[in-house]
């Protein structure tokens, strides 16, 4: 009897491999998983490296302006501009990886890989965001400066009555207070008025839409909801975050330099925002987001991988603020 033809969908032709075409898909599904995912993606600094284990990023102090007096050399009034530089390292290579048996998979009736891939790129996106949002929080309470004068971050640490905690008006109306403070203290540190954000806890975003009414009264026009359901407050694009104080993946012997990136424990429980801008934290890219697929004959499965290589810092510590909110004694 002749053999069968069968079809074979997943296969390019003049190729050999059954599944090439099927790794396409599920490589275009983990990205756009990823990118949708992270709320931290666009909104900082990134900067990719072809090899090496960190990237550095100078740091320069401010020039300052003297009257001459006629007769006077100008070496008696320059100042050197005062220089610093941080440094990100690369943390390790972070992965993730599912392992689908061909039983199961052919006994699905779904998407089982579709599913799969959509897990594998919003686990690398959140441990992206944790990790970018605990080097902001981090940088805030350690209270230093990159150089003298150049100004820092601070908490702002608020008490509302127990009751008001929540999706309240009240809490609403603090939470605008403590952003018309933090958009004062940016500015009086030179930070640009674009490009700032806050990512939020979904308690702390309702908590202001549910105020809007209240806020433009009391405020005027200071908080807006734009086309897209963007929030805004105070000139800063509200981003809802449940994973705030997540912090990166956990650190284990994989991690290969650093301390991986622990939210303070202290305000882990209490933190309703982190405000920064795009430039107070750093992201060093020394392998992007990839996908691969490994056939598993011993098992008669399919193992599918989503891995990056990348690092991150905080950068401008002048330019990141947070805000907790606790219930008043």
């Amino acid at each position: 009897m002749a053999d069968v033809t069968i079809a074979q969908p997943g296969l390019n032709e003049g190729g050999v491999d059954s599944l090439a075409r099927y790794l396409k898909v599920f490589a275009g599904e983990t990205i756009t998983a990823f990118e949708r995912a992270s709320v931290t993606n666009g909104r900082h600094i990134v900067r990719s490296i072809a090899n090496g284990k960190s990237a550095q990023f100078p740091v320069f102090g401010r020039a300052t302006a003297a009257y001459l007096k006629p007769g006077k050399s100008l070496d008696d009034l320059r100042k050197n501009i005062p220089g610093a530089e941080k440094i990100i390292q690369i943390d390790g290579l972070l992965t993730t990886s599912q392992m689908i048996a061909d039983l199961d998979e052919a006994l699905t009736h779904f998407d089982i890989r579709g599913e799969y891939s959509r897990q594998m790129g919003e686990a690398l996106a959140q441990a992206a965001d944790g990790a970018v949002l605990a080097e902001a929080a981090k940088m805030v309470v350690a209270d230093k400066e990159n150089i003298t004068g150049l100004g820092k971050g601070e908490v702002l640490a608020h008490t509302i009555k127990a009751e008001d905690i929540g999706v309240t008006q009240n809490m609403g109306l603090e939470l605008v207070k403590m952003l018309l403070d933090v958009k004062t203290k940016m500015s009086n540190n030179y930070v640009p008025a674009n490009d700032r954000y806050v990512f939020m806890t979904p308690t702390g975003v309702n908590a202001l839409v549910a105020s809007l009414v209240a806020i433009n009264h009391d405020y005027g026009a200071v908080a807006t909801i734009t086309e897209g359901n963007v929030l805004r407050v105070a000139g800063f694009d509200i981003i809802e975050t449940p994973h705030l104080t997540m912090g990166g993946a956990e650190k284990n012997e994989g991690v290969i330099q650093g301390d991986g990136h622990v939210f303070p424990a202290e305000y882990k429980d209490k933190t309703v925002f982190i405000a920064m801008h795009r430039t107070a934290v750093g992201t060093v890219k020394l392998k992007d987001l990839a996908l691969e697929r490994a056939r598993r004959a011993e098992y008669q499965s399919d193992m599918l991988v989503a891995s990056y290589a990348m690092g991150h810092g905080g950068l401008r510590p002048e330019a990141a603020f947070m805000g907790t909110i606790e219930a008043s004694v």
